[in-house]
């Protein structure tokens, strides 16, 4: 009995190296794995500013477009969409956050207390130094084009709450508010 095979041997050169196939496999793996971690990435942030900002809600200093629901109950929910400070629909600054709305807005200022949503706010007037207003129907400050008949103009707006009457040019009355602590001139708008 012979113990010679009779299949036939292949040589070492047809044998192809076990390393060329899995050398291609992770070149092509990484671009995949590059791909589906930047995927995920901005999966993740996307929903973390997605999350931030409706589960945050707004937030003191954020400006803001507010009306009431419905006209007839003012003191019920009201549409609140975030603005930048400088648009003309923005016509409320959050002042306040409250824990409840059976807590107060502050004393000192013009506040208009809110509920949005499950949100209880207290709201203030966007003004700013060197802009005219009107106040609308629904009460709010509404930034106009300063003409010789805009009733109110900003003539100068001062942080802190100084002694009354030592801060606003003479001819101009004080809108101070407590939270945050601020005082408005008002006076009248003397251009063309």
């Amino acid at each position: 009995m012979s113990t010679e095979s009779t299949d036939p041997v292949e040589t070492p050169a047809d044998v192809a190296p076990a390393d060329a196939e899995t050398d291609e496999s992770p070149k092509k793996n990484n671009w995949l794995k590059f791909v589906i971690v930047g995927v995920l990435a901005v999966v993740l942030v996307g929903g973390g500013v997605w999350a931030l900002t409706a589960l945050n809600g707004t937030k003191v200093g954020d400006c803001v477009s507010a009306s009431p629901k419905d006209v007839d109950k003012p003191d019920g929910d009201w549409n609140i969409s975030g603005k930048s400070c400088g648009d003309t629909a923005a016509t409320h600054r959050v002042a306040k956050v409250l824990n409840s709305a059976e807590d107060p807005c502050p004393d000192e200022g013009i506040y208009e207390p809110v509920k949005s949503g499950g949100d209880s706010l207290c709201l203030m007037p966007n003004l700013s130094e060197g802009n005219c207003y009107t106040a609308g129907d629904d009460g709010a400050f509404k930034k106009e084009t300063c003409t010789r008949e805009s009733p109110v103009k900003i003539v100068k707006k001062v942080d802190g709450l100084p002694e009354e009457g030592t801060v606003c040019p003479e001819g101009s009355s004080e809108l101070r508010f407590s939270e945050p602590a601020s005082v408005y001139c008002m006076g009248v708008h003397e251009g063309s």
